[in-house]
């Protein structure tokens, strides 16, 4: 399996650009999945230098439903009304909820700043788009390749995310979200099972945990993943790390929200297991 960064905050490649966001391609020896779109065109924009061709995509998978990761939707609309495949609409493999407007409260100042998905965008999966709606729980989109939402909050040091907020209904009050759209992509191949993740609001060790009791007596392989770790408290990564070392993993891929110095503090711990990605970057799982 080779997994292409297409959009991640960081780029060392020159003719390269990154953003606050994430997009991945996967490539497996049968199938092709995109794996979030980034906030803006820089996704599709990565794509033509990697030489991606769109046309053989599998599928979508949105992550959940914040602008750093479904913003891409407004062009990538484009892509799919220009497609020479008309007949053979790409899925979008989304849960429900991710479509309810999102909001984020500045810790600062407490001022609540749209993020969810461009509104624009929505629209256009309402009405034009190949949507396939997942259910929560475990849903299986392909031979091997499943799609798991819902995440249980179970692991102590991992509480529910705070400063989120959704609107479930036009013009309703806001509530607090738990992110229970937020999806895990786990792709099974002969070394294991293959863990994406958009952001792992849920916290990473729930996830991985939501895994292993999904998939019982597999081993896991490898963890690609936002880890949403940025900020917090010594004592949470400090657990975190020791989780991931249990998980006995053979690759481990934090990025996007894991924050810098998360990032280099697993790497620091499991040098041998730990790789480093960058928008361009090409991994072998």
């Amino acid at each position: 399996m080779e997994v292409k960064v297409l959009t991640e905050n960081t780029v060392y490649k020159r003719a390269f650009l990154g953003e606050h966001g994430l997009s991945l391609l996967i490539e497996t020896e049968n199938q092709n999945y995109l794996f979030d779109m980034g906030q803006s065109d820089v996704f599709l924009r990565n794509g033509r230098k990697l030489q991606v061709d769109w046309e053989t995509l599998d599928g979508v998978v949105l992550s959940h439903g914040h602008y750093d990761h479904c913003g891409g939707m407004n062009y990538w609309k484009n892509v799919q009304e220009v497609s020479e495949n008309r007949k053979r609409e790409i899925p979008i493999y989304i849960a429900r909820e991710a479509l309810e407007d999102k909001y984020s409260e500045n810790p600062s100042t407490g001022e609540m700043l749209f993020s969810g998905i461009p509104r624009e965008a929505k629209r256009w999966m309402q009405e034009s788009a190949n949507i396939i709606y997942t259910e929560k729980g475990c849903t299986q989109i392909s031979d091997n390749v499943y799609l798991l939402s819902d995440v249980p909050y179970i692991t102590e040091f991992e509480p529910l995310p705070v400063r989120f907020w959704k609107e479930k209904m036009p013009g309703a009050d806001l509530e607090a979200d738990t992110m229970e759209d937020e999806q895990l992509l786990v792709i099974r191949e002969e070394k294991g099972l293959c863990v994406f993740a958009g952001c792992a609001h849920a916290g990473i060790i729930n996830c991985l945990n939501y895994v292993q009791a999904s998939f019982p007596g597999e081993r896991i392989h490898s963890l690609v993943a936002g880890m949403h770790l940025k900020g917090c408290s010594s004592r949470r990564l400090a657990s975190t790390i020791q989780a991931l070392r249990e998980t006995e993993a053979d690759i481990i891929v934090p990025l996007h929200c894991t924050g810098l110095t998360a990032i280099a503090a697993i790497c620091q711990a499991m040098p041998d297991v730990c790789i480093l990605a960058e928008t361009g970057k090409k991994i072998q799982l």
